[in-house]
């Protein structure tokens, strides 16, 4: 998978090449792309939408049903026992949003982010804490399409495992992101502030192998995506690869932003190489405020 590199500004203590994943939406395009999902076969897909919804309700019930029922998956959930009927009601919603978008065959930008968060919340970085283990993901992915082949004609069943096996990449890349947050000996927190709160709305804590800013910046703009277009503008340039030159596109960190450790602006320390230690608040800090 493509990594992209990332230098801050003209400043030599802040550059130097950091790696982050495509961005949810590219990834989605990749995986639509190879998938044979274009505008054609949306509009062949959109022939089985009324079919699909005249069942939807009824799949959303009896998802839930085969969850309590597993042992395993009612484990995951907290369900051993009587079900909280507020909370089933509540995924049955969210489950109902997201069987309408597949069903509309949505394979936009915002869909995209909404699937890498999907995927942190299964990591357990959902209001519940609950962390699901992707291979039921990937199970209820496939119940879904089992689901789908009752209706779907044969010919028409390959575009929607295509459909929702991309989908499902989004969503373990937004997983990976959240796990990876909790590898290392090293905690520290970080915080953005101003317009950049959005992105990351509360305080994050942050496990480090190394202990490097540039480690942690690294794992934050993966996990939180939407920090990308705030905080960074792209840079093409050409790289070598083997015997060939191969086009490719950077990003740095856009005129002004910020980052403090212990509120200590960090091109004053070591910039992207500045040490982190157990308990360090790092926080992001965009231009005016």
């Amino acid at each position: 998978m493509q990594k992209v590199r990332v230098a801050w500004g003209e400043d030599a203590r802040l550059a130097g090449a950091l790696t982050l994943p495509p961005l949810p939406e590219a990834r989605f395009g990749r995986y639509l792309a190879f998938a044979g999902i274009d505008d054609e076969a949306r509009r062949v897909m959109h022939l089985d939408s009324e079919a699909l919804l005249s069942r939807g309700a009824e799949w959303v019930r009896s998802a839930y049903e085969a969850l309590s029922r597993f042992p395993e998956t009612a484990r995951a959930l907290g369900w051993e026992g009587r079900i909280p009927e507020d909370e089933l009601r509540i995924r049955r919603t969210f489950f109902s949003a997201w069987l309408g978008r597949t069903i509309g065959v949505d394979t936009g930008a915002e869909f995209a982010e909404y699937l890498h968060h999907a995927g942190r919340v299964h990591a357990g970085y959902g209001p519940e804490r609950k962390f699901v283990p992707p291979e039921w993901v990937a199970l209820a992915f496939a119940y879904v399409l089992r689901a789908f082949s009752q209706v779907v004609p044969s010919e028409r069943l390959g575009l929607w495992a295509g459909y929702l096996t991309a989908q499902e990449e989004v969503m373990r890349g937004g997983f990976d992101a959240a796990v990876e947050l909790t590898r290392g000996g090293i905690g520290v927190r970080v915080e953005a502030l101003g317009l950049a709160r959005p992105a990351l709305p509360e305080a994050l804590e942050v496990r480090l192998v190394h202990g490097h800013l540039r480690e942690l910046v690294e794992k934050v703009f993966a996990f939180a995506p939407a920090l990308v277009p705030l905080a960074l503008e792209a840079v093409p340039s050409v790289d070598e690869v083997g015997l060939w030159m191969e086009a490719s596109v950077g990003w740095r960190f856009r005129p002004r932003w910020t980052l403090l450790v212990n509120g200590r602006d960090v091109r004053y320390l070591d910039g992207l190489s500045t040490r982190l230690a157990a308990g360090d608040l790092v926080t992001i800090l965009p231009p005016g405020r």
